[in-house]
């Protein structure tokens, strides 16, 4: 279901700086430009990690995907990269 580059994996190091009760949170935003989904796109933030969490573990950086968002991302396997210090998100 999530793939992430290493590119990209050391980009949100570097940049998103989780606090180590946080993980990065990819989760369904209305509009925007990679619609895996019409009308709905990819985005991401640092928080607490939810009870109700798909979490995956990349070389100690938590990411996860709340329960209320994984419909978006069933039968898709979202891939993470990074390009240019720019975050793109795209679909296998």
């Amino acid at each position: 279901m999530l793939e992430i580059t290493d590119r990209a994996l050391d980009w949100m190091k570097k940049e998103l700086e989780p606090n180590e009760d946080q993980g990065v949170n990819i989760y369904v935003r209305y509009g925007g430009e990679t619609q895996l989904k019409q009308g709905f796109s990819p985005a991401m933030t640092v928080e607490r990690i939810p009870s109700d969490s798909k979490v995956y573990d990349f070389e100690g950086l938590q990411v996860f995907i709340k329960e209320s968002d994984l419909w978006y991302f069933e039968d898709t396997e979202l891939v993470i990269d990074s390009e240019k210090d720019e975050i793109i998100f795209d679909s296998k």
